[in-house]
């Protein structure tokens, strides 16, 4: 059993090492990427590296709520990364679209999205990164009452 153990621990560290030993900063400038997040919701993302701060990245996204409705969306991410020479980058982060929501019951209600947060992105090598934001987005016009709302994700993005 303590021979397991010590290997079990042996393995751990080796890992640990080549992970950190791997790990890189943000993608180089021009790179272009997938990124989806990870859980209830459906987004996927293109993001484009325009210099060593700044990516931009079109999104659609498709949320479903069973018995309930069905939204689909587009818009635009802009991240600013205010740490670059990390493996772990912070960034702030934007987002700038428009969703339209199909009722079950019937009908439909389209508004325009505008959101701000603030996120990490830990790059595991130059081409795989895993990231988390939390933010407030404010869902504006068209058929539906303004509302402000809170929100997280965590999502996984593969660079070429």
């Amino acid at each position: 059993m303590k021979s397991i153990s010590k290997i079990s621990s042996i393995i751990l560290l080796f890992a640990a090492i080549t992970t950190s030993t791997f790990a890189q900063g943000i993608p180089e400038e021009g790179s272009l990427g997938i990124r989806s997040t990870i859980g209830g919701q459906t987004a996927i993302e293109l993001p484009y590296q325009l210099n060593e701060q700044l990516s931009i990245a079109p999104s659609i996204s498709l949320v479903g709520v069973e018995n309930t409705s069905t939204t689909i969306g587009f818009g635009i991410l802009p991240r600013y990364y205010t740490s670059t020479n990390n493996a772990l980058s912070t960034y702030f982060m934007g987002n700038l679209g428009f969703n339209n929501t199909s009722f079950d019951t019937g009908g439909s209600a389209t508004f325009f999205v505008l959101g701000a947060g603030y996120g990490a992105e830990y790059f595991f090598g130059s081409n795989f990164s895993i990231s988390a934001d939390a933010g407030l987005t404010a869902n504006m016009g068209g058929d539906i009452t303004n509302t402000i709302r809170t929100g997280a994700r965590v999502s996984a993005s593969v660079y070429f």
